[in-house]
């Protein structure tokens, strides 16, 4: 069995910078820390995690908490996450909350139990006060894809007015006048930062949403489609739609083709995420990408940093960018480009 001594005969370095690079205790570069996790990953050497917990306190884990594991934004940041903290040796717990304040109260009271090093959660509410608490007990943590101006320095901010005026602009450009949207609730910040960057977008050329268009604090997503078939089979139904994540757009994909509404000739539709299935689906789903890996490297390096004893460094609000595919009338993937990550 490979011993640390073979990991720092392979690697060139000092059994000393290996233990430091592996423990996360004391300090060693970047760039020194992946060559060595590279060789132990490649002899096979397993540390005694038990003994290293005992002698440096801490268990070399984090716990990402999310509120739903069913949206597909949430399996690809934690793919990231995960990736990036293996390469900082730490392993990850995923926490599903299920949207419940209460269940999310439950993980961090027993997570606080000495089980984890850092937590990267992104809450399923406005309440943020028994996160906060964390530091208090040892515990780094990191919100992402949420924002609280009394904790700020937590937070890895996404934009998400942004994305939403662009997603808005391209229906207003693609000649759409009747714009409606689906959004869950606002007790999500992402969500009412997405609900004014539609305002922005429409009061840059002198106009206001149509609240009669637009379903707020759609949680449910069995009950989603029902509203959406209400909203859809209205005669003054939209002829343009943002989903505010891809799940209720793709709601109203099945809404509009049970109706006989065809995309996009009769109905453009604008999803948000960039999910695993937006271009799965017919007509591919434009929509608007989520920075996941961005936020996500940055999230670990931040929690991994503060656990570490560093200068944590958090970046400015992060931006992702529109996706062109083909479901929004006139506009084409050929005509305006189109990326994924």
């Amino acid at each position: 069995m490979p011993t640390i001594k073979d990991v720092a005969k392979a690697s060139g370095y000092s059994v000393c910078t290996v233990s430091k690079a592996i423990s996360g205790k004391g300090y060693v570069s970047e760039v020194t820390r992946r060559k060595i996790l590279k060789v132990v990953d490649e002899i096979g050497y397993h540390p005694n995690h038990l003994a290293v917990s005992l002698k440096t306190g801490r268990t070399n884990a984090l716990a990402l908490i999310v509120p739903d594991v069913m949206n597909p934004y949430f399996p690809r940041l934690e793919k990231y996450v995960e990736q990036y903290a293996l390469e900082r040796g730490y392993m990850v717990y995923l926490c599903n909350t299920n949207n419940s304040l209460e269940r999310e109260k439950e993980f961090l009271a027993k997570l606080s139990e000495g089980r984890v090093d850092g937590v990267i959660i992104t809450p399923c509410s406005l309440e943020h006060e028994h996160i906060r608490s964390l530091a208090s007990r040892g515990i780094a943590y990191v919100y992402v894809n949420r924002h609280f101006e009394d904790d700020l320095e937590h937070c890895v901010r996404i934009d998400n007015a942004q994305g939403a005026d662009e997603c808005i602009s391209l229906l207003l450009d693609a000649g759409c006048t009747r714009i409606g949207a689906v959004f869950q609730s606002f007790s999500n910040t992402s969500y009412l930062d997405r609900w004014r960057g539609m305002n922005r977008a429409f009061a840059r050329r002198g106009l206001s949403p149509d609240k009669s268009l637009c379903l707020f604090d759609v949680d449910d997503f069995e009950n989603a489609h029902v509203l959406i078939r209400d909203l859809l089979a209205r005669p003054d139904r939209p002829d343009g739609l943002f989903g505010g994540n891809d799940m209720l757009a793709v709601s109203a994909y099945q809404e509009a083709y049970e109706l006989g509404l065809r995309i996009p000739e009769d109905l453009s539709v604008v999803g948000y995420d960039n999910g695993i299935l937006s271009d799965k689906i017919p007509p591919p789903l434009t929509t608007y990408y989520q920075p996941a890996r961005e936020s996500s490297r940055a999230a670990v390096d931040f929690v991994c940093d503060t656990i570490e004893g560093r200068t944590p460094q958090l970046p400015e609000a992060l931006r992702g960018r529109m996706v062109i595919r083909s479901s929004v009338r006139g506009v084409s993937a050929d005509a305006a480009g189109s990326a994924r990550s």
